[in-house]
Formats: structure tokens, C-alpha cells, sequence
């Protein structure tokens, strides 16, 4: 399991230098910055972690964990970048959902993630504890920005519903694999659950490289005057909202 561990995470590495490589040739990173910056994260975060592997192994361990745990602060960015997506028509609503999504992030961080932190004597328990809470914490932050979507009838295109699923996907697997672990010890995760993980990263980072191959254009939403339709009213008082709110940042 270690070994096949190890070759997953190669994939990993792979797939996304190949998905950084594609949006720099097809020029989606200055559309989608965040999610580069965070796959370029991930990237090198990879070849310094091999690096202390075998170059420090002594040390490797606590590199190991504490790069763990950024990483699971740093995966938030992709929701940023998902709320920066569904509201890219309405520059104002777009800075008040990017705002909202860090504040959310943050409440839930200080009140459901840190608690597990600070009430927990075993360290292993801890970290499974944190793992599994900010894996909550992100499903409840996916959830409601698929409800904005869906409610508000946003025109995503292949590109941002690819990053949806693929990040749904790694959220989905990361609450069953810490819940698995909670449940039956951590005896389990070393033998078998820890090799889960880079698997869920594999096929979420095969999504995203499947759908973000090529630039998909969001589709454009055309409002008529007569005989509107639900979403073409949503969209009218969407524009409307985003003007008032513009004034209202501008004052």
C-alpha cells in the first residue's frame, strides 16, 4: 500500500503539471488565477515534500503532516475561485460572494474546525478530528454555492461545472475516508485509508484536466422584454442588485 501510495501521488503530480501546462497554452490561467495558484501550490508543495523525503528523511514526518494541513487551508481558494465564477457577470455581487465565502470559511474555521483541535488529547485524533471537519466545512460551502447557481439559474459553462464535480469529488471521498478512519482508528488509516487519499485526488485532478482541456466560454444570458421567463427575471433583478450595490460601494 505504501508503494502504491506513492505511484498515485506521481499521477497527481503529473496530471496536474499537464493541467497547469494546458491553461497556460490555452491562456485559462489569468481567468481561473486562483485555482492556478493553487494547482502551482500543490506542484510544488509535491517536490519539496519528496525532496525532504529523501534528502531529510528524518524530518520528513513533521513536513509531511504540517504541509498536510496547509494544504487543507489552501483548498478553500478553490471555493473563492467557484464563487468568483457563478457571480463573473455582476462584478459587485462578485466581491460580495468572494467576501462572504472567506467570512464563512472563517466562522466555520474558528467555531466547528479549531474546537477539534483544542478539546482533543491524542494527536492522531486531532488532526483526523480537523481533516474531517474542514471536509464538512467545505461540502456546506459547495452545497450552498450549487444552490446559488442553480437558484439564480447562472450560465456556467464546461469549465466551471468541471471544477464543481472535480472538487465535489475530492470533498466527497475526504469525508468518507475521515469518517472511516474516526470510526475504526487510526490503526486503519495507516494500513489501507491513507492511500485513499491521493486517489481522490487523482479523480478529482482527472476532472478538472477533463474539462478545463479546452477554454469553454461561460454561455451568455439573453433577456427579452416580453414574455420573460423565470431565470430571465432572476437575471434583470441580478443586474439590478449588482447596480445598487456598485453605488452603494462607490459612496
Amino acid at each position: 500500500m505504501h508503494y502504491l501510495g506513492i505511484v498515485i501521488s506521481f499521477c497527481v503530480f503529473f496530471l496536474g503539471a499537464l493541467l497547469l501546462l494546458r491553461g497556460a497554452v490555452g491562456k485559462l490561467i489569468r481567468l481561473y488565477p486562483l485555482f492556478y495558484s493553487y494547482i502551482i501550490y500543490n506542484l510544488l508543495s509535491f517536490v519539496g515534500i519528496y525532496l525532504i523525503y529523501w534528502l531529510r528523511p528524518q524530518v520528513y514526518a513533521s513536513a509531511y503532516w504540517i504541509n498536510y494541513l496547509v494544504s487543507i487551508l489552501v483548498e478553500f481558494t478553490v471555493l473563492v475561485e467557484i464563487s468568483d465564477q457563478i457571480f463573473r457577470p455582476f462584478p459587485a455581487i462578485r466581491n460580495l460572494g468572494r467576501a462572504l465565502t472567506v467570512l464563512i470559511s472563517l466562522g466555520l474555521g474558528i467555531f466547528y474546525i479549531l474546537p477539534t483541535i483544542l478539546g482533543s488529547s491524542s494527536r492522531s485524533r486531532a488532526l483526523l478530528g480537523f481533516a474531517l471537519r474542514a471536509s464538512v466545512t467545505k461540502a456546506i460551502i459547495l452545497a450552498v454555492l450549487f444552490y446559488v447557481a442553480h437558484y439564480y439559474a447562472s450560465p456556467l459553462g464546461k469549465n466551471v461545472r468541471g471544477l464543481m464535480l472535480g472538487f465535489s469529488i475530492y470533498v466527497a471521498m475526504n469525508i468518507a475516508i475521515m469518517a472511516t478512519a474516526r470510526a475504526f482508528g487510526s490503526a486503519l488509516f495507516a494500513q489501507v485509508l491513507w492511500a485513499m487519499l491521493p486517489l481522490a485526488s487523482m479523480l478529482c485532478v482527472l476532472v478538472w484536466t477533463l474539462s478545463l482541456w479546452e477554454l469553454a466560454p461561460m454561455p451568455l444570458r439573453t433577456i427579452s422584454t416580453d414574455g420573460r421567463t423565470d431565470s430571465e427575471t432572476v437575471a434583470l433583478e441580478l443586474n439590478r442588485f449588482n447596480s445598487e450595490l456598485s453605488r452603494l460601494l462607490h459612496k
